[in-house]
């Protein structure tokens, strides 16, 4: 499935997720001793939310408020916006000292959501304990929420997988959130958002809609789901990606998820088959006709090095991963420049070799091979570039 359509499946959610996060960027300000028209827009949002019925709308706060207030945010903000950051423990002690359904429900949203090791989890627990707020039943049975149902999007090529997971909240209401794993740099979350109906409804419009011959859907069991959903969530990257609608405002619910499936998975297997099976490849291939012109040593210490980037499987090369690779430094400065030159020729030489191996089908190849051919001119010029 298209990112586009998957945009489309989320049209609604992510509409509602710019409508709240306008809100919070509103709400967290400093506090002042009198109500500001920010505190006032943040519960009229939260008395919203309780009034519209949708649990989404009050989990996506609630998320956002967590990760806005986040002391590890990824990449430290200007020293001026740190002055002005309001803190999570600061909003908790708002919401503490103002007895209102709004902020009951705020704090039994909180107190389930946050690591159950953190103290602010505690406090907001022991906060609605000592109050009679009458809260919807999804609120008060947040803790018995399930995640029922995995199930994971895969395309033949590995570039990322899209993990669904099946929600069900205490009073029946089910939701469906997909986190889109992206194999392409260090298989991080790229991108979650969430979609107000149950699994099901999803999957059966996705394979209405799913013209791929090459994108299929498999479940898994829940507990594998939560492996790869921590490893995904572990990952940083070294530099900060472009923000989606929802992520990753929505990172501390899909953690909150993460939590509830059991644990025990096992490891997802690699695509491919490890170093051994990689170096049998390259040696089939370096024997073969195609690989005529390549007989230096040092081709097959360049190839093996373009291997190990992106999704580090040798049989399957994406005209994005194609794209990524080419564009980007040099793969290896110990190598000649006279070989480096030669990458996209010996790519072009190699992937259908490799396509070939792994049944890969030939309109995929021929897409390969023009990302080659349209990037050849940009790797040249990065490596002239590095040696002037």
């Amino acid at each position: 499935m298209s990112d586009g359509r998957r945009r489309h499946k989320a049209k609604q959610a992510r509409r509602d997720a710019r409508r709240v996060k306008a809100r919070r960027r509103e709400a967290l300000q400093p506090d002042t001793d009198e109500e500001t028209p920010e505190e006032t827009s943040l519960v009229d949002e939260v008395r919203a939310a309780l009034d519209g019925g949708q649990p989404l709308d009050l989990l996506g706060l609630v998320s956002m408020l967590i990760q806005a207030t986040s002391s590890q945010q990824p990449f430290p903000l200007p020293a001026t916006a740190e002055q002005q950051r309001t803190s999570l423990d600061e909003l908790v002690a708002a919401f503490v000292g103002t007895a209102e359904p709004e902020t009951t429900a705020l704090l039994a949203v909180l107190g389930e959501m946050l690591a159950p090791d953190d103290p602010l989890s505690a406090r907001s627990r022991a906060a609605v304990a000592a109050r009679d707020d009458d809260l919807p039943g999804w609120i008060t049975g947040l803790s018995a929420t399930t995640v029922h149902r995995a199930v994971l999007m895969t395309h033949v090529l590995g570039d990322g997988d899209e993990l669904l997971l099946g929600v069900r909240l205490a009073d029946g209401h089910e939701l469906t959130c997909a986190v889109f794993i992206n194999h392409l740099m260090l298989s991080e979350v790229k991108d979650a958002f969430f979609v107000p109906e149950p699994i099901d409804a999803v999957l059966a419009v996705a394979h209405a809609r799913n013209d791929d011959p090459d994108t299929s859907f498999s479940d898994i069991d829940p507990a594998d789901a939560r492996l790869r959903l921590h490893r995904a969530l572990d990952q940083h990257l070294p530099f900060a990606l472009p923000e989606s609608e929802t992520w990753p405002a929505f990172r501390p619910v899909v953690q909150w998820l993460a939590r509830l499936m059991p644990a025990g998975g096992s490891d997802a297997q690699a695509p491919h088959g490890g170093v051994g099976q990689t170096c049998e490849l390259l040696d089939r291939f370096f024997g073969s006709p195609q690989a005529g012109p390549f007989g230096d040593i040092d081709h097959r210490h360049l190839l093996q090095s373009c291997i190990e980037q992106g999704t580090r499987d040798p049989l399957r090369w994406s005209s994005a991963r194609l794209e990524q690779l080419l564009h980007g430094a040099p793969i290896d400065d110990s190598i000649p420049m006279r070989v480096q030159v030669e990458l996209p020729e010996l790519l072009r030489a190699f992937v259908p070799f490799a396509h070939a191996e792994a049944g890969i089908r030939q309109e995929l190849t021929d897409e390969a091979l023009t990302a080659i051919d349209e990037s050849a001119d940009a790797h040249r010029a990065t490596l002239l570039d590095e040696d002037s």
